[in-house]
């Protein structure tokens, strides 16, 4: 890091993005939680969070790894995967060449 940290565009959306799936899963863990104890509504809270990461985040990755490859890509997921190494590592990239 150098004398100024600055977060690119898309670590930044992908931030907004985290965001906005820890407002819905607290609204949706707590709203499902209602006349339980505090810690069945933060177990909720983890728990719906948790899911909707995995079907938001990870569902699409995980389609575009069956179907194509994050090189040839240039949704949000690849955009951070590639963005993040120069030439990047991962195991999609490195299968392709």
């Amino acid at each position: 890091m150098g004398d100024r940290w600055e977060l690119g565009a898309a670590a930044g959306g992908s931030l907004l993005l985290c965001a906005a799936l820890l407002a819905a899963g607290c609204a949706l863990g707590l709203r499902l939680g209602r006349g339980r104890g505090a810690a069945d509504r933060w177990a909720l809270v983890w728990l719906c969070y948790d899911a909707l990461v995995h079907f938001v985040l990870e569902g699409p990755f995980v389609c575009l790894s069956l179907v194509g490859n994050v090189a040839n890509s240039d949704g949000l997921i690849a955009s951070l995967c590639i963005s993040c190494r120069s030439p990047c590592a991962c195991v999609s990239c490195t299968a392709v060449g």
